[in-house]
């Protein structure tokens, strides 16, 4: 893989609070945003003790990556203690928030030992939680920044009682914090860069920065299949649905929308686990679709990948996600994704790939999912073009392509400073 040109090779630290190439989601962001940068960087990685394992495991058997120098911050007795909490409010935020201040003391002495080019926050980066790496004297990046996103709030009573109450009171700071918090707003003023992870997410922080935001997707796929796996044609509609058990991804709208449908004209495997699933299972069973569904549990990716090879289509129902890890691994596969029109997802699927529903009420959405399951069960010529088409977006957002993207990023700002110019704000 060839290097993205670059007037010089920076010095470069690097804040990867999720860093772990055995885990997913923000773990496996952080992991591919290192190994991208350190593609055109010198790269000292700041990551947390809970990583450690993981990534010397994978260190052991594939060698050192070159041009990265690993440094894991661990974690005090109170984080601990916090962690392991886990009421309405959670309190890992102020964990989290602990753990920022161990690691901008270990990043300020980093600093002074020896020169760096950029500080770079890429992971985890909800927005609630800037860090502290912005009030060091070196110009900084920020993202990409995700978390702006709320719940719907016609929607809060889908997420039960319990999730309902907490989804309001996300929503509600997060509105706090977005406007009121002044470590939030100094973040994203001093950055050199500041980069969004979605479109809602760029016009979140260009409203209380006042300034123009880059979009860069948070995270990326490694590799794309070269053609499309042969399925049989529909019917059966052969449905996907991964991800979490938890209140904000949705699943009860595609099984209220695959209710009344008849038996014959789909069938729905379902990977995760979490704590919505015997409410979710429940709910199956009262709306009469217990029979067309199988429910695996949490498959490691090896395992997974033959149920996308399965699949014809990825329901993604997510109410609040800054992105989608599932998505892009339905793209890599050659597997339409079916979605809600929003957030993440809202930029990542097109109409040759996929389609997307509007997120207006309960009621329409499920209606507007119950209206493509139908359709696409019965055209699989159109099936099959946005097949191709998800292959087509998964090499979009391969990781070679997003670390391209964020070099040229670097390059305009270092050429920026190298020439005394003010530093570019995109």
């Amino acid at each position: 893989m060839s290097s993205p040109p670059l007037n010089f090779r920076p010095r470069v630290l690097v804040l990867a609070a999720a860093c772990n190439p055995d885990k997913p989601s923000d773990y496996a962001a952080g992991w591919g945003w290192v190994r991208q940068i350190a593609r055109f960087a010198e790269v000292v990685a700041l990551c947390g003790a809970w990583d450690r394992e993981g990534v010397e495991r994978y260190l052991a058997a594939h060698g050192d990556l070159p041009g990265v120098r690993f440094v894991f911050v661990p974690e005090g007795p109170l984080e601990q203690w916090l962690k392991r909490r886990r009421p309405l409010f959670e309190l890992h935020y102020f964990s989290h928030y602990l753990w920022q201040r161990r690691a901008f003391r270990v990043a300020s002495r980093l600093v002074e030992e020896q020169p760096f080019d950029l500080v770079h926050y890429v992971t985890r980066n909800g927005f609630r939680e800037p860090g502290f790496l912005w009030k060091l004297p070196v110009p900084f990046i920020w993202g990409p920044v995700g978390g702006t996103q709320n719940y719907p709030w016609r929607f809060l009573g889908m997420a039960g009682p319990r999730g309902g109450i907490k989804e309001l009171l996300r929503n509600l700071l997060n509105l706090l914090q977005l406007h009121l918090s002044p470590r939030v707003r100094r973040a994203a003023r001093r950055a050199a860069v500041l980069l969004a992870a979605n479109s809602q997410g760029q016009r979140d922080l260009a409203r209380i920065s006042g300034r123009a935001v880059h979009l860069l997707l948070d995270t990326g796929v490694e590799e794309a299949a070269q053609e499309v796996a042969p399925r049989p044609a529909p019917p059966p509609l052969r449905l996907l649905w991964s991800g979490k058990f938890e209140p904000h991804k949705g699943l009860p709208l595609l099984l209220s929308a695959l209710a009344g449908l008849p038996p014959e004209l789909f069938s729905l495997t379902i990977l995760g686990t979490g704590p919505e699933e015997r409410r979710w299972r429940e709910l199956a069973r009262r709306l009469g679709v217990e029979g067309r569904c199988r429910w695996l549990g949490w498959l490691p990716w090896h395992e997974a990948r033959r149920w996308y090879d399965w699949a014809h289509l990825l329901a993604f129902t997510s109410l609040r996600d800054t992105s989608g890890n599932v998505v892009l691994e339905a793209f890599s596969r050659g597997v339409p994704v079916l979605c809600l029109d929003h957030q993440g997802a809202g930029d990542m699927v097109t109409p040759a790939c996929g389609v997307k529903i509007p997120v207006t009420s309960p009621g329409e959405v499920i209606a507007g999912l119950r209206r493509a399951v139908t359709t696409l069960a019965a055209e699989p010529e159109l099936l099959g073009e946005m097949a191709g088409g998800a292959l087509h977006r998964a090499r979009v957002y391969l990781w070679n392509r997003q670390g391209e993207r964020l070099a040229h990023c670097y390059q305009r700002m270092t050429s920026a400073r190298a020439s005394g110019a003010a530093l570019p704000q995109t």
